[in-house]
Parts: structure tokens; sequence; C-alpha cells
């Protein structure tokens, strides 16, 4: 065998070295870190209507083999979409510059507000030593359709009849036409704008609901409506409001009007009339009680609402009422009479004379009031004092005399149990004589059944005495003075006499006395109790609700016309019981039932009205 030369020795050296050097790049290469990469768009087109499948490639564009891949969609929980993979979460292992397909749905679950959302995509992989890796790409949403406005309109508006006479009825008629992309959800119009005294509902609901209107679809409603039988020509709007949601659950809300036009015939009128009216007979004298009396005619075609029944002396201050001297009347049909009776006495600021006592009325027609009626009833007094004051200022030795020129009190009608102000100005009607060292105090004597029997004061001065005192008032000259005082909670309903009394001197020293009479209306706090009761958080559309309470009148006065009402979007078989009237003390029970006719959050009242004693309706 030939011998190697030194060379040759060399040369094989270096080849050796050589292998080894790029074996060992060989490994390493194939230990390297390996590098997943999301390929495709990360901006994706989302509609609500449907399972939305996307597919995307998951690269590797490390040096080795990425193992145990698994991948996950995080989402944020109030996310109103899910995401879910349809390849599955464990994805194997994904070699150099292989890849995987990762395929996922996304569905619109809830309420979508605004027009793009994201979510996570995580994974995490090993290398060929177990060493971990992770990584992210973030998945944007755009939601089709979200910015874009519904369209739909309200078509084939129609009245038939076109034109209503006063107190017929007709029907209101359209179609909700869905021009849009969209389907319209949980559709509901309704009519308002609505009175008892104008254009009202003839029956049936205020709004009408529709579970879905598909796009390129309509659906009809119509509305029965009537005209009221007093009211004037002409148009009256109404407004239809409808509320929807589209496929992403975003609200729309519009509104329009439209014109019901209301002619042939004119309204028919009511006609109130004073029948029978019985005036005072003989003279009266001061503080003199004397009543009139007579009854209200309706002489028209329609019933007159809310009758207001003034009744007032043209001298204020020499003619008071002793009853209330407003007096209400909720409804008088035609051919229909109502007894009245007013109460009144003479001051001592009268005169023997004839005083005229003011009758008036006023009702309510098309939700308009209206001036029915104004007469006059006479009343003759006597005041043989005040005569010859007079008789005495003619040959000039009249005597100076203090009266109350104004009154007033605030509120004009003061509750019982409650404080108010009273402004008195005091006037001196000498022409030249001053008065001084006035003193000025208030009684009171309730009048009862018995003659007897009289009752402590009704007012009460708030931190003061009973008893006032003034300087002096010069000839022609006035005093303010304004009082606070309370009324005990034991006081009727019903005008009250003040009685103002007066002791003073003229510049000479000479001592006088007078009085005034003040008809102060006192009204009743009427309190109705109702035990609290409850209703079930959430219940099926279409399923009966019941309700149960027991109700007490623990006021001082008898509640009358009681009448209990449900009110809202739902079926009951009966929506109006009327009671009648409550004795103070009395207690009832009630119980009804009614039946949700739409969905979501529906509001319903249950309301109990009255009236108190001076005819005002309550509830």
């Amino acid at each position: 065998m030939r011998k190697r030369t030194w060379f040759q020795t060399m040369t094989l050296i270096i080849l050796t070295m050589s292998m080894v050097i790029g074996q060992s790049s060989i490994i390493l290469a194939d230990e390297g870190a390996p590098q997943l990469v999301l390929s495709g768009k990360t901006v994706i087109d989302v509609n609500a209507d449907t399972i939305n499948n996307y597919k995307m490639q998951l690269k590797n564009k490390g040096g080795s083999t990425a193992e145990n891949v698994y991948v996950k969609a995080k989402t944020v929980g109030t996310d109103p979409f899910e995401v879910s993979l349809r390849s599955g979460s464990d994805l194997g292992n994904i070699g150099t510059n292989g890849y995987q397909n990762i395929s996922f749905d996304v569905e619109v679950t809830d309420e979508v507000k605004e027009a793009q959302y994201s979510f996570i995509l995580e994974y995490s992989y090993t290398n060929g030593s177990g060493t971990a890796f992770t990584g992210t790409d973030t998945i944007h949403l755009k939601m089709n359709g979200f910015d874009e406005e519904p369209s739909f309109k309200l078509d084939g508006m129609e009245m038939t009849p076109s034109t209503l006479n006063p107190g017929t009825s007709g029907e209101l008629k359209g179609e909700i036409v869905n021009n849009g992309e969209q389907t319209m959800t949980e559709v509901d119009i309704s009519i308002s704008n609505l009175t008892t005294e104008g254009i009202s509902l003839s029956g049936g609901f205020n709004n009408k609901f529709y579970d879905s209107v598909d796009s390129g679809s309509s659906v009809n409603f119509s509305f029965p409506l009537v005209a009221s039988a007093d009211m004037a020509a002409g148009n009256y709007p109404v407004t239809l409001k409808i509320v929807f949601k589209d496929e992403f659950g975003k609200v729309t809300e519009r509104e329009q009007q439209y014109y019901i036009n209301v002619g042939g015939i004119a309204g028919q009128k009511a006609m109130l009339e004073i029948h029978n009216m019985v005036e005072p007979s003989g003279i009266y004298g001061v503080n003199e009680n004397f009543t009139i009396t007579f009854d209200l005619y309706n002489n028209g075609l329609v019933a007159a609402k809310d009758i207001v029944i003034s009744a007032k002396g043209l001298d204020d201050s020499a003619v008071v009422p002793k009853s209330a001297n407003m007096q209400t009347i909720q409804n008088l049909e035609p051919g229909e009479t109502a007894a009245m009776t007013f109460t009144f006495a003479s001051t001592a600021a009268s005169k023997t004379q004839n005083y005229a006592i003011e009758f008036s009325a006023e009702y309510t027609s098309g939700g308009t009031a209206v001036s029915a009626l104004k007469q006059f009833a006479g009343v003759n007094v006597t005041n043989p004092d005040n005569d010859k004051e007079e008789e005495d200022e003619d040959e000039q030795i009249s005597t100076p005399k203090i009266i109350i020129s104004k009154y007033m009190s605030d509120p004009v009608i003061v509750m019982a149990g409650e404080e108010f102000d009273l402004n008195l100005t005091l006037l001196n009607t000498h022409r030249e004589k001053g008065v001084e060292n006035i003193k000025m105090f208030l009684t009171l004597a309730e009048e009862t059944s018995s003659d007897s029997e009289k009752s402590g004061n009704i007012f009460t001065p708030v931190e003061s005495s009973n008893t006032f005192y003034f300087d002096s008032i010069p000839a022609k000259g006035t005093v303010d003075k304004n009082l606070r005082l309370y009324v005990v909670p034991e006081a009727q309903p019903k005008t009250y006499t003040l009685t103002v009394n007066f002791e003073y001197e003229d510049s000479e020293g000479k001592e006088y006395k007078a009085t005034e009479l003040l008809g102060i209306n006192v009204k009743q706090v009427t309190q109705l109790q109702v035990d609290e009761f409850s209703v079930p958080e959430m219940v099926q559309m279409h399923e009966p609700i019941n309700v149960s309470f027991s109700y007490y009148n623990t006021g001082k006065v008898t509640l009358n016309n009681v009448m209990i009402k449900i009110e809202g979007e739902v079926d009951t078989p009966v929506r109006n019981t009327y009671i009648g009237n409550m004795e103070s003390g009395d207690s009832n029970y009630f119980e009804a039932s009614f039946i949700p006719t739409t969905s979501g959050e529906i509001p319903v009242s249950v309301v109990v009205s009255y009236e108190d004693a001076a005819g005002e309706p309550l509830e």
C-alpha cells in the first residue's frame, strides 16, 4: 500500500472537519424557534341575520416545527356576538413553511350598538425541545348595514268617510311598507293626541303590534275613531307613532301627523239655563243668613262637562258668601237638572238697600271652557246703624269708621290642617277725622245645627296672639296687615265667616267699635290609602296577571264617586270599576286580572279616582 504524503494527510483532515461542521449546522437549524402567523384578511364583514362562516390559514414561518398547536377565540363577555371554531382548537403540528386551516363561525346574538367590533385569536405551541410559545391576532368585525338608516313609509293613509260629522265615527286605515334592506321586527304602531272632547277611539286599543315586516313587504293597520258631538268644524291632528327594531336590535322611533277633517253639520252644543230661581223674600239685617236656590237645566243636545257655577255679590264688601261660592258638576246630560243652593249674609259695611248677586256658569266643550250664562238675584238689606252714620255725615257730625276695603287669602282655598296668609287692607272711611289707638281681634263661631251650640275657633294665628294693635289711621288713609293663620285639622270643607273686630278712638278720645266679616273657603284634605301589591317581574305574553289590594278612606271627609281603572297595553275584561261613595273610615277590597298583549317592558297603571267634597276630581 502506498504511503500517504503529508499533503494528502492534511487534506483528509480538513475534509473530515468540514463534514463535522456541516452536520452541526443542520442540527442547529432543525432546532430553531417556530413562528406562527395568521394569513388572510383580519377585517371581515358580518351579517346580523345569519351564521357567518370564515376560513383563514395559520402558517409556520419559523425554522422548526410548531408542535401541539392550540387555538381559541377570546371575546368580551358583553359582546353581542359569539365565535365558534368549526376546525376545533387542537391543530396538531405545523412544519416549517407549513400551514393549517382555521374555520370559525360568527353569529350576532344580542343588540348591536356599534358599527365595528373585534375579537382575538390566541394560539399556543412548542418546539421540539418542549419550549412554549404564544401568539395573538385581532380579527375586526364590520357589521353590514348597521350604519344604514331603515327605509319604510306609512302609505295609503285614508279616513273613511273622508269627513266626520260631529258625533259620528269612521276608520283611519293605512299600511306599513318596508322598502329597506333589513327586516323590521317587534313593530308597534300607535295613535295618540286623542281627547274625549275631540277625536277619540270608538273601540279597541290605541296600538297595533306585528312580530316582523320583511324587506319588500307590508302590513295593514286601522283605528276606529269618533268625533265628539260638540266639536266645531275644522281639521284636527292625530299622531301616528311607529317603533321597531332592525336586525341588529337597534330601535327606530318615528312620528307622523294625520289630520282628521270634521265638518258637515255644525257641532252640537250644551245649553245651560237657570230655572225656578227662588230669591230671598223680606228684609235681612246684618249677619242674617239668606239663601238663593235654583235648578240648573241643560237644554242642549249634548252633555255639559266640568261645569263651574259661581256666585258673588256685586258689592263684595256688603254681601259675602256663607256657603261655598263656587260649586262644580262633573256632567249634566241633555234634559237633566241639578238643584243648586247658595247662602249669603250682609256685613256691617252694607246699607239699607237692595243688593244684586251674580250667578255665572261655564263648562267644557271640545276641550275649551265656554261661558254659559250670567243671571242676577236681589236681596233687601237693612242696616240702620250705617244709615245713621251717613245721615250724621250729611250733617257734618259723622263718626270715623274703619272697614276692610280689601282682603285676600293665599291660597284662595285653604287646606284644613295647614297654614295660609291673610292680607288685609284697613280703610278709615272718614273724609276729615283720623282714628287712633286701634285694637283689632279675630273671632269665629262656627254655625251648627243648634243655635245654642258654637264651636271653637277654626283659624288660629301663627306665632302671634289673636289681638293686633295700630297707632293710627289718617282720614281716608289705609293700613295693610299680613296675618299668618292656621286651620284646625277638623275643619269641615265649606266657606267660613271670619269676624274682624275693631275698637278705636277719635282725636278727642271718643271710643268706637266696628266689625267686618270675611269669607274664607276651607277645603279638607282627602286621604285614600292603598295597600301595597306586587306583580311578577316577568311573564309570558298573553299570560294572565292577577292584582288585588285593600284600600281605605283615612281622611276626615267622604270620598265621592270612587272608581278604579286599569290603563296600559293589556287586555282585561273590566277596565273601569265604579265603587261609589266612601265614608270616612270605610275600607274595601279590589281584585282584577289583565293580560299583556305586547312584548317588552309594558307600563300598566291601576288608577283610583274620586271627588272631594268640593267636587274636584283627584287620582
